[in-house]
């Protein structure tokens, strides 16, 4: 199995550009964060935040990499050893560990998707995400918090680089910038044909 991790700071693009080329290049996308809810839910709780926080400390008491692991063996035993798959959520070098001892040093790369908070932030009000967010419940009242309160948003950036994000990000195979306001200038056309690129190169080794 091929694992490419998709890393960067919140609404930097990584899970956009993973959704949009699943299908087409067939590259199914799973989120560690999916299987912090499953826990919730399999503890009979209520997916609220101090829950989430109470289950997933508990989780990762037993390993740093709890939730990493619990996507990769749902990911083999749902599509076999031979696939490529993306995983969005990792964030820590246990993580990255975890999943080399997995599947082997060439069978695993990084992608960092990058933009200016100003620019990520402003994301937080495209029509897109809204739809996306607000489907998510809890998510979505976490985006509109952000929205309204940018500390909120600064505090969630650190959190994300507390766990080890930045260091990750920094040493990634592939780095894609998806800043739309600012120099460069890229626009969603461009970076998604530059994904594309990394992941047929990927597909090829």
């Amino acid at each position: 199995m091929k694992v490419i991790v998709m890393l960067g700071l919140p609404l930097s693009g990584k899970t956009t550009h993973a959704k949009d080329v699943t299908e087409e290049m067939n590259i199914p996308l799973f989120e560690t964060g999916t299987f912090v809810y499953k826990a919730v839910e399999e503890a009979g709780l209520e997916a609220t935040p101090e829950n989430i926080v109470k289950i997933a400390g508990e989780c990762k008491a037993k390993s740093d990499s709890y939730f990493t692991e619990k996507a990769l063996e749902y990911a083999k035993e749902t599509l076999g050893d031979d696939a490529i798959i993306f995983m969005s959520g990792v964030k820590a070098q246990s993580e990255v560990d975890y999943l080399v001892s997995a599947v082997g040093e060439e069978n695993f790369f990084m992608i960092s998707f990058h933009a200016s908070a100003g620019t990520r932030h402003s994301r937080l009000l495209n029509a897109d995400r809204k739809a996306e967010s607000s489907a998510r419940g809890a998510k979505g009242v976490e985006d509109l918090a952000m929205a309204n309160d940018r500390s909120r948003f600064n505090m969630r950036d650190d959190k994300e680089l507390g766990y080890g994000l930045g260091r990750l990000m920094a040493l990634a195979h592939y780095v894609i910038n998806t800043e739309d306001k600012l120099w460069p200038n890229n626009n969603y056309e461009i970076t998604l044909n530059q994904f594309k690129a990394i992941l047929n190169e990927i597909k090829n080794k």
